[in-house]
């Protein structure tokens, strides 16, 4: 081969450009049925939720759990349930109405008062706390979605049983 990609014994370039072969032929040549690779239909499809966005917004929300435990005076001692009480005043009253929005708007009434049921069960909240904020969840529109929570909804749970648990040892 010389310089300037030909064969020098047939002249032919001998330079490959992708571009200008026949994908049905190259597909044939690799043996594959229908135009579609048979080994691209064994692969399992990949998990949407390992995008950069969320998993930054994982890091930050236990990095706001750690930050907010630690600048505790009171209340969150380690020991369960985080929430006992529904704490009172306006910052207070704003998270949890932002958390309550949150499960409803992700995953409808019924499931959002079967979650705060679970949250008990896993002592971090109280049963008393579950029993006032499913009381509140009737009061709250119509979901926008409507689907199963996933673990990373109960992260952002307890990152916001966090929250409520700071307001209450800030009064």
């Amino acid at each position: 081969m010389n310089r300037s990609g030909t064969d020098a014994n047939d002249g032919r370039n001998m330079s490959l450009n992708p571009r200008r072969y026949d994908v049905r032929e190259l597909r044939r040549l690799a043996g594959t049925r229908g135009g579609v690779d048979e080994a691209a239909r064994e692969r399992r499809p990949r998990r949407p939720n390992g995008s950069r966005a969320e998993q930054a917004a994982r890091s930050a929300a236990f990095t706001e759990i750690l930050r907010r435990q630690r600048g505790l005076r009171h209340g969150l001692d380690g020991e369960r349930p985080y929430l006992r009480t529904v704490p009172g005043g306006a910052v207070a009253e704003r998270e949890i109405t932002d958390w309550i929005g949150y499960l409803v708007d992700v995953g409808g009434h019924l499931r959002s008062r079967d979650a705060l049921a679970y949250y008990a069960e896993l002592g971090w909240i109280a049963p008393d706390v579950a029993d006032a904020l499913k009381r509140r969840v009737a009061g709250f529109d119509t979901p926008r979605h409507d689907r199963p929570f996933t673990p990373a909804d109960h992260r952002i749970s307890l990152v916001s049983i966090v929250r409520i648990v700071s307001c209450a040892s800030e009064q």
